[in-house]
């Protein structure tokens, strides 16, 4: 078992190609606070439109969009902390309900409905995922990318996370602009 890294720049799509955006790729692609690192916003962005250039198809599951929202929000929370001067304020308490909440909340359903347009909607097949292999990988990884690996030989995962790169106990083709 050993991880097949390919590096984004040098792989070009082709219809018949399948891929699995990590949560970490759409808040590249759509999670416009703050500018972060655009470099790789960039390498993202037009990796993927190559993609759609291709034909080939993007996957995508619920889990993937509830780390999307959730991570917004919670991204959105500490710059409304900072912007409030409010540090010590509690997620639901304080902030869920507020103006800037109800604002994000409205981006980020705009944001899911361009993905939902972008990929096609899979079951993650619970029932037959091998749990005893996630919770193995879940020794050395966090839990949801141990989890996708169990879930995704089908598909070339395309990921920023350095789980994938560093962690090579599987066999996914993981495509990244790297670490």
């Amino acid at each position: 078992m050993a991880a097949n890294i390919i590096n984004i720049n040098s792989y070009t799509p082709n219809p018949n190609d399948s891929f699995f955006f990590d949560n970490n790729v759409w808040m590249y692609l759509f999670c416009p606070l703050g500018n972060y690192n655009a470099n790789k916003q960039s390498a993202y962005s037009s990796f993927l439109q190559r993609i759609r250039s291709s034909k080939s198809a993007v996957y995508l599951n619920s889990m993937v969009l509830s780390e999307f929202a959730n991570t917004y929000l919670r991204l959105d929370f500490g710059q409304w902390k900072d912007a409030t001067e409010n540090y010590s304020a509690d997620f639901k308490r304080d902030y869920v309900g507020t103006q800037q909440y109800k604002n994000t909340t409205d981006e980020i359903r705009i944001h899911i409905n361009t993905i939902l347009g972008i990929c096609e909607r899979i079951t993650d097949s619970f029932s037959g995922i091998n749990m005893t292999e996630v919770l193995k990988h879940f020794q050395n990884i966090d839990f949801n990318d141990s989890y996708y690996i169990e879930l995704g030989e089908q598909w070339k995962f395309v990921t920023d996370d350095r789980d994938f790169t560093s962690y090579t106990n599987h066999d996914l083709d993981v495509i990244t602009f790297g670490n």
